[in-house]
């Protein structure tokens, strides 16, 4: 006799918010707080599962509860990409941005619920780890308020290395003789032979960030990240036909279909989705073969709370090794205060810079309501 599948009855949306002791920023904005949109997806067997979406967590909570979660309720737990396919549906007329941001946070708690039900990790259920540790690159220092953004680069650059981190990016973007000189100063703190990014955060025009590249190509940075704004598609063929440093971005991208203009026209050897936006593991990986078709490394970007970090570890098991200055993939590691993340889970680096890849069911994150409510802000269920 043929047994039921367990069945999806509950989805929950959990808003968290925290204060930061101290702000910071980038080229375009300062920020005092982080904050992200937990759902748990919980099946008829008791088990449940975590994803996460960090941007416009109460937009994306309302598209959650009256588009998307109500379509999960009753499906069978163990399909993700069924699931996945399902919401996908409901997608209409924005198939980018808002939409695919909440769908994919829905997707990656379907793979979680999946793996608790089989007792494997999720880089079991998307066809096995290549990898048990992930060389990681740190993500900082940020920028400060005030004339001088840079005043504390030297201090914390100082802390990354103790730390054991064996790659930097930095967050820049002022004007070109100040980014190129202070570029100098790092290089020298760091040394020649530690890769060195730079991240721009869509701060500038073609004509600016074309300027700023060439101050910073004599200190050899890896790649230059997101220099002008993320949908210029135009504007980034302008600049990579000109750019002296190697062009990354594509964690702000929507969709299988967004990477796939990019790709074709050539402008990035570099792609950097990004669990909680591009669309979830189910489109992630999807997107992972489009770039193994044009030979472009894949560096998942990863932001927000602990829940995007471990699942990010999960599909960066999974990407091809590919050669080039470095082997890729690495993990884009943010050291900086996030509650969100270090009061959730434990990622410690081991003696080569590396991070391990986590092996207990589903994403093996131990959370619970419970866990969460020092940050919650809102909690809505739909059953």
């Amino acid at each position: 006799m043929l047994s039921t599948p367990p069945r999806i009855v509950r989805v929950e949306g959990f808003e968290l918010s925290v204060q930061l002791r101290e702000m910071v920023g980038n080229s375009r904005q300062m920020f005092d707080r982080r904050g992200a949109l937990l759902f748990r997806v919980t099946a008829d067997t008791g088990a449940s599962g975590w994803g996460e979406t960090w941007a416009y967590p109460g937009a994306a909570a309302a598209l959650a509860r009256e588009f998307f979660a109500p379509v999960l309720l009753g499906r069978d737990a163990t399909t993700p990409r069924a699931g996945w396919h399902a919401m996908a549906v409901k997608l209409g007329y924005d198939r980018r941005g808002l939409s695919t941001m909440t769908l994919g946070g829905l997707d990656v708690a379907l793979w979680d619920l999946a793996g608790q039900i089989a007792g494997k990790p999720v880089h079991a259920m998307l066809g096995g780890k290549l990898r048990d540790r992930i060389g990681a690159y740190v993500s900082g220092p940020f920028m400060k308020p005030g004339p001088d953004p840079y005043r504390d680069f030297e201090a914390d650059i100082g802390g990354y290395l103790d730390a054991g981190f064996r790659a930097i990016k930095l967050r820049m973007g002022t004007d070109p003789a100040q980014d190129g000189a202070v570029a100098r100063k790092v290089r020298d703190q760091i040394g020649d032979a530690m890769p060195l990014m730079v991240d721009l955060n869509e701060g500038f025009s073609v004509e600016g960030a074309a300027a700023i590249a060439a101050r910073l190509a004599e200190v050899d940075p890896v790649w230059l990240e997101e220099p002008i704004a993320h949908d210029d598609l135009p504007g980034y063929r302008r600049l990579a036909a000109r750019c002296p440093v190697p062009l990354a971005g594509g964690e702000a991208l929507f969709g299988l279909r967004a990477f796939r203009d990019y790709l074709t026209a050539g402008v990035f050897e570099f792609i950097q989705p990004d669990l909680g936006l591009c669309g979830g593991l189910t489109e992630a990986m999807r997107i992972a073969a489009l770039c193994d078709a044009f030979e472009v490394a894949v560096v998942p970007h990863v932001w927000g709370s602990a829940v995007n970090f471990q699942a990010s570890l999960h599909f960066a098991a999974c990407l091809p090794e590919r050669r080039g200055r470095q082997r890729w993939p690495l993990f884009e590691y943010d050291p900086s205060e996030n509650p969100l993340r270090t009061a959730l889970a434990d990622h410690p680096l081991d003696q080569n810079g590396a991070v391990a890849v986590p092996d207990g069911p589903g994403l093996g994150l131990d959370l619970s309501p419970e866990r969460l409510a020092p940050f919650v802000t809102d909690h809505w269920t739909i059953a």
